[in-house]
């Protein structure tokens, strides 16, 4: 008869794997995250984020979503046959980007991000909005981007 050695050690495992999934503290920003257990492996650590995402108008070949992994910004998929413009940035047919914001001397300013990094930390929660068109629909993108929302 065979007995099982490892027994215990899947055990431990097993828990080790069920503990890590138990959130304490929950954020949209991952980076201010708590977890019990062994620390999240999936390389984000974002601090602030973009939260309260509308979209109004945007055909469903346009897809609009917030990236908070590494500090908020907005990933815009356009697979539409037209090209897609938001406050002068233009995003042609099937291109994927992620736009950051940043504001100077009060008005807000979009540039295409590296990545999924943001390098704009607002000092409070602060709300954009874009607005724009595909072919001669209108779109409107609005969003709050917080502040820390941790340290």
């Amino acid at each position: 008869m065979r007995t099982q050695k490892n027994s215990p050690i899947i055990g431990i495992a097993i828990c080790l794997f069920i503990l890590t999934s138990c959130v304490i503290k929950d954020s949209p920003a991952p980076g201010c995250r708590k977890t019990i257990g062994f620390p999240s492996m999936g390389g984000c650590s974002g601090k602030t984020a973009i939260v309260d995402l509308e979209v109004t108008s945007a055909p469903n070949c346009v897809i609009i979503s917030a990236n908070n992994c590494n500090g908020g910004v907005l990933n815009i998929r356009n697979t539409c046959t037209d090209t897609l413009t938001l406050n002068g940035v233009e995003i042609d047919p099937s291109d994927s980007v992620n736009l950051d914001a940043k504001l100077v001397d009060d008005a807000a300013e979009w540039t295409r991000a590296h990545g999924n990094f943001s390098d704009f930390i607002p000092e409070e929660d602060t709300r954009f909005e874009l607005t724009g068109a595909i072919g001669t629909d209108p779109i409107q993108i609005v969003f709050t981007k917080t502040k820390l929302l941790c340290q």
